[in-house]
């Protein structure tokens, strides 16, 4: 196998675990794939061709700046403390068309398509968009290190939480 195919294979199977982990609701492997200090940023549409790209100055549906943000939602979804996760939706993610767009040192940037569907006593719901990603090798091991998830939606029906995306 070739360095970039192995490569591929391996981005791959690291995205095919996360949405695996999603659907399953299996936080702690979930949690387990992302580095201490990730961002995990969920843009706003400020037109039909632009997204917020600051976080911090502009509007976004989810914005976490570390690991400790994404334990600290997974610890109100099993706390049963997040009306948005009560009952929890059952969830079906296919990530796909997966593209490896720049690679340096240890880090490598892909990006992908993807669609969630979701099913519960609120209704059904299919959403998608673009995962951006930049990977880490840290100990050995691929970890996310940078997820912008871009919504094609401009208009939200229902509640989004981590595990709808």
């Amino acid at each position: 196998m070739s360095a970039d195919t192995d490569l591929y294979v391996q981005v791959s199977t690291l995205l095919a675990k996360e949405a695996l982990y999603l659907d399953e609701k299996n936080w702690d492997a979930w949690l387990d794939l992302f580095a201490p200090d990730v961002e995990y940023f969920v843009p706003a549409w400020v037109s039909e061709d632009a997204v917020t790209t600051d976080p911090r100055t502009q509007l976004c549906l989810m914005y976490m700046d570390s690991r400790l943000g994404l334990e600290e939602r997974i610890f109100r979804i099993r706390s049963r403390d997040s009306f948005a996760s009560l009952p929890l939706d059952r969830t079906s993610h296919q990530t796909t068309n997966i593209v490896i767009t720049a690679q340096a040192g240890d880090e490598v940037q892909a990006s992908a398509s993807w669609l969630v569907h979701c099913v519960g006593p609120r209704g059904d719901a299919t959403r998608g968009g673009r995962y951006y990603y930049t990977l880490r090798r840290l100990d050995g091991q691929w970890k996310i290190a940078r997820k912008h998830i871009v919504m094609i939606d401009e208009k939200i029906e229902g509640t989004i939480d981590v595990y709808h995306i």
